[in-house]
């Protein structure tokens, strides 16, 4: 009766999660009772619980001993090795139990179940072989709730990670397997990859030579350290060309680096950003902004690369986005005083180009000297004078003599020091001129304007045929 309480009380422990006092009620029933096969089996599945299996599986053993006929003793025992990844020592405690008990449907379902993790098993290392992460992933994923506690299938989960992108999950898992294996070459080198991935070269490095100093013949820890030490020496020399101004050779210098390893994403998206900066020096704006939408797809926060790609989008007069850009780079580093000044910066651009753009008008650069302006102001005012427009359409007289207007106005304002200075500041013209349209408002101002230039032979020439 002691020991049937004692099971009871082992039960009642075990729903409620305390496997620790459930193995020591299951102990007590088996000391006052140690023929009674169920006990083992009971406790065994307690020890399961606390990732104790040398423990489970000597129960279920002894329970096999205690009665050869109790097949629950032999499906504990399979499971329990299951639950470490040993399937063929899982396939040998059930060919034992179908040898005694021939008939026995549960102990057939348990084999085949274990045939088929099996099967998923090895079409899993077939894909990582071949680097089909993705698909990897599924057979990965149908194994893991039978086979939980399986270092292998843990190995090969932190390399299907390491091979989708997600190089932290890798980092978390390698860490717990070298926690109970601190020697192992290849969890070193897989720590080691996924730390590289993640952007922790240094430690990276370090696992990767530890891997090698446990084995020197280490194929893919020594591949990885020297393919990572290439791609790192042609980053360094596009740094050293870019430094001294020579962007085609450290735009060469970064493409070799790029084509080395397509998935070490956090070192090509600093590569590309690297190469977008080269670009920009050479004025190649859209190129550059290509690059730094590379380096985006690889690191969607990565501050520097939406810094650059808004200076881009700031030379291609892309203002409204670069805006956009700058407010999310200020979002994502709030301390960043530069940004912001690069973003009222931007702001103002914006304001600007919602104004008449005189320099486009004229056609001129906004560093322009005197003498530039006036003589595109001869071009354009010859080319847009109503009166060679006369014989045109009604639109097109009305659109020379809004051209015309805008000349004029662009003349004026940027042949004058204080009012440019304005303009260039932000200002439109009803703010230049002080809020009461000033003095080159009305056709006849820019009328007089061009009369004015041409009768005092500034110009020189007259309105041609």
């Amino acid at each position: 009766m002691a020991a049937l309480k004692f099971k009871e009380l082992g039960n009642a422990k075990y729903k409620e999660g305390k496997y620790e006092d459930a193995v020591e009620a299951y102990g007590q029933a088996i000391e006052d009772d140690p023929t009674v096969a169920a006990y083992y089996t009971n406790r065994s599945a307690a020890f399961m619980m606390l990732k104790k299996f040398d423990e489970a599986f000597g129960d279920s053993k002894k329970a096999m001993e205690v009665d050869p006929a109790f097949v629950k003793g032999y499906i504990r025992g399979a499971k329990c090795q299951l639950q470490q990844g040993k399937l063929r020592e899982a396939q040998m405690v059930l060919d034992d139990c179908l040898r005694t008990n021939p008939e026995s449907p549960d102990a057939v379902k348990e084999l085949e179940t274990i045939k088929a993790v099996q099967l998923d098993w090895e079409k899993a290392r077939e894909l990582l072989g071949k680097s089909d992460f993705d698909r990897a992933s599924y057979f990965i994923d149908r194994i893991n709730p039978l086979c939980p506690d399986a270092p292998e299938l843990m190995r090969m989960r932190a390399d299907m990670l390491i091979g989708r992108g997600k190089y932290d999950d890798a980092v978390s898992i390698t860490f717990l397997l070298l926690s109970r294996d601190r020697q192992n070459p290849d969890l070193l080198f897989l720590r080691g990859k996924a730390l590289l991935y993640s952007g922790a070269t240094d430690q990276a490095i370090k696992h990767l030579e530890e891997a090698l100093r446990n084995d020197p013949d280490h194929r893919r820890a020594r591949e990885l350290r020297k393919l990572f030490k290439a791609m790192e020496k042609a980053k360094t020399e596009g740094n050293e060309f870019f430094k001294i101004g020579k962007c085609p050779e450290a735009i060469e210098a970064y493409t070799t680096a790029l084509g080395m390893d397509p998935l070490n994403t956090t070192f090509n998206s600093t590569v590309y950003c690297n190469r977008a900066a080269a670009k920009m020096r050479k004025k190649d704006f859209k190129v550059a902004l290509e690059d730094c939408d590379e380096a985006l797809k690889l690191n969607a926060d990565y501050v520097k690369a939406i810094s650059r790609r808004a200076e881009c989008l700031m030379q291609l007069e892309e203002y409204e986005e670069s805006v956009r850009e700058y407010e999310r780079a200020c979002q994502l580093d709030q301390d960043n005083r530069d940004l912001k000044l690069r973003l009222r910066d931007a702001k103002l651009e914006l304001k600007k180009s919602k104004r008449k753009n005189y320099y486009k008008i004229l056609e001129v650069a906004k560093d322009a000297q005197d003498h530039d302006i006036k003589k595109a102001y001869k071009r354009a005012a010859l080319k847009w004078h109503p009166d060679k427009w006369c014989n045109g359409t009604d639109e097109e007289q009305e659109a020379a003599e809004k051209a015309f207007k805008d000349v004029g106005e662009a003349y004026s304002v940027l042949t004058d020091d204080q009012k440019r200075r304005r303009y260039d500041a932000g200002q439109d013209l009803e703010e230049i001129e002080g809020g009461g349209g000033g003095g080159c408002g009305g056709h006849g101002d820019h009328m007089d304007i061009f009369e004015m230039m041409f009768k005092q032979g500034g110009m020189g020439g007259g309105m041609g045929g």
